[in-house]
């Protein structure tokens, strides 16, 4: 089964397409972010460990994030997993080489979802979501029908991530730290670019074609 990471820059889509993927292939999706949380809501001691990192805003130490996927991918590996959020710089992604590896399971490949600076920030300051159906649009590509309000008279906010100087930082963060990811995995052969630039339809199209062709080698 597969074992799969995607990566790319925040606004690429990785989120939906990984959805995608579990959804159509009913391979587990694993998102680093919803494990953390997972753990806090369990109450376990290394729940807490992680709750106390989050409330004062600091990041969750690399040994507790380990300790808390380890777990978790020993769960699913012999069912395969769509790893979405980790790793997220060369020191992550050698520990999961390396224990990936120890378990005689290397990853099988890792989807690149390349989309331009331009096109996220196009995506993400044009989005508005709706309060009362969670409906999401975007004002360049997909523009309610009144700049105000959901179809379904809900009211349309914007988050506070969506702003300009957040998105450039989040880009500056990719740039800085994952992007060398993209070397690593090429170097190894296992890197496997999505034009993310594409309307929904046209990458998923994409995304299938790809995932379907390492279910069925030639």
């Amino acid at each position: 089964m597969l074992r799969l990471v995607l990566l790319g820059r925040p606004g690429a889509g990785k989120g939906t397409q990984g959805a995608f993927i579990s959804e159509k292939f009913g391979i587990p999706r694993l998102v680093m972010s919803d494990l953390l949380k997972e753990e806090v809501r369990s109450g376990s001691l290394l729940g807490e460990e992680i709750r106390s990192h989050m409330e004062r805003g600091l990041l969750v130490p690399d040994d507790i994030v380990y300790r808390v996927l380890e777990r978790k991918l020993s769960e699913v590996m012999d069912t395969g997993f769509v790893l979405d959020g980790f790793p997220r710089n060369l020191e992550q992604a050698r520990w999961l080489d390396n224990f990936l590896r120890s378990k005689g399971r290397p990853l099988s490949a890792v989807l690149f979802f390349d989309v331009d600076e331009l096109t996220v920030l196009r995506r993400m300051m044009g989005r508005l979501i709706c309060e009362r159906c969670g409906r999401s649009y975007n004002v360049f590509y997909d523009p309610p029908p009144d700049a105000r309000r959901c179809e379904c008279g809900g009211s349309l906010y914007q988050r506070e991530d969506d702003c300009y100087d957040k998105i450039l930082r989040r880009l500056d963060v990719f740039n800085e730290e994952t992007s060398p990811l993209i070397d690593y995995y090429s170097e190894r052969g296992i890197l496997i670019r999505i034009d993310a630039s594409k309307d929904l339809e046209g990458v998923r199209r994409e995304v299938s074609s790809v995932v379907s062709s390492l279910l069925s080698p030639s």
